[in-house]
């Protein structure tokens, strides 16, 4: 039998949520000062990693308050911070879709085999369309583990 070459991680679960009801959509793809991540209109996506950390999936869930509200066709912009500027690492499609009580909302998740941020980094999120808490919101949840 062959060695076992893949890395075995060690440590903490970690888990991070942020919501995208009733926000004003980001205009740039631009790298930003992390102090002006709040005039692009991104949300933070849990707290700066301490000891580095690993990010497993991203997940996107329409969460309107109306069970039958249609997403709007956009992006959510994933954005990686170093302490000095936030770079956009990737877009995730969400295409216009209705609901109902018989099918399901929107949802979809991305998952990364090597998606690591260093210490003292964190992420954000936006999106290129406006939301509203009634109709057009999403919920994005970041998973994997703390180094």
């Amino acid at each position: 039998m062959s060695a076992n070459t893949n890395a075995i991680y060690v440590g903490t679960p970690w888990c991070a949520g942020a919501s995208l009801a009733a926000v004003t959509a980001c205009a740039t793809r631009a790298p930003t000062a992390t102090g002006s991540m709040g005039g692009i209109n991104a949300v933070a996506l849990g707290a700066a990693s301490t000891n580095g950390r690993r990010i497993d999936s991203i997940t996107v869930k329409a969460c309107s308050t109306s069970m039958t509200a249609p997403t709007a066709a956009q992006l959510v912009q994933i954005w990686v911070d170093d302490g000095t500027t936030a770079w956009l690492k990737t877009e995730i499609t969400v295409p216009a879709q209705t609901p109902s009580t018989t099918a399901a909302a929107f949802e979809i998740q991305m998952n990364y085999t090597n998606f690591v941020i260093g210490p003292g980094e964190k992420l954000w999120v936006s999106t290129t369309v406006t939301t509203t808490a009634s109709t057009t919101a999403l919920a994005v949840i970041a998973s994997g583990g703390e180094f």
